[in-house]
């Protein structure tokens, strides 16, 4: 598996990448049947991004991308020294350290960066495996959203806030 910047021309093998994570669990928010973005808004958004200096990465395997973590940077004055990230990965390609890996090359990357101060993220409660390697990688819960998320079938998720100083 490789991990690498994502380009412009990756923008049709991420819409298929999140197609299929938006369709494997409940751990995202976006239900499958909200998504429908294009291929020129995706070159847009990645696009956007690049223009913003924030980070995007995919993690491919045979030339396919199985993962992506995206990055903003806090666009006002008063958190501009805060990283918020998301991060997803297709579920056959889980528990092997590939969350861990695309995680530190972010945290590197916020090291680097002169304004960014803090990492922070907001994962569903019950993505206990998730939770894991956030906190495996030093991240801390800083707050709890209840019942904060609600599926399709009347159940309802928290949603907990996660934090990590890196200056």
């Amino acid at each position: 598996m490789m991990i690498r910047q994502a380009r412009l021309e990756d923008a049709e093998a991420l819409l298929i990448h999140a197609r299929k994570v938006y369709g494997e669990g409940r751990n995202l928010l976006t239900a499958p049947e909200e998504f429908h973005v294009t291929i020129e808004e995706e070159v847009k958004w990645l696009q956007d991004n690049k223009d913003k200096g924030y980070l995007t990465l995919i993690a491919e395997k045979d030339s396919k991308i199985i993962g992506m973590l995206n990055a903003t940077k806090g666009s006002r004055k008063r958190v501009q020294h805060i990283c918020m990230f998301g991060i997803s990965i297709q579920e056959e390609y889980c528990n092997n350290g590939l969350g861990s890996n695309m995680i530190a090359q972010l945290l590197d990357w916020a090291k680097r960066d002169a304004e960014i101060e803090k990492v922070c993220l907001e994962v569903f409660a019950h993505n206990e495996r998730a939770i894991h390697v956030y906190k495996k990688l030093g991240f801390k819960i800083e707050g709890r959203k209840e019942r904060h998320v609600k599926f399709e079938d009347g159940t309802y998720s928290d949603e907990l806030l996660m934090g990590l100083f890196v200056k």
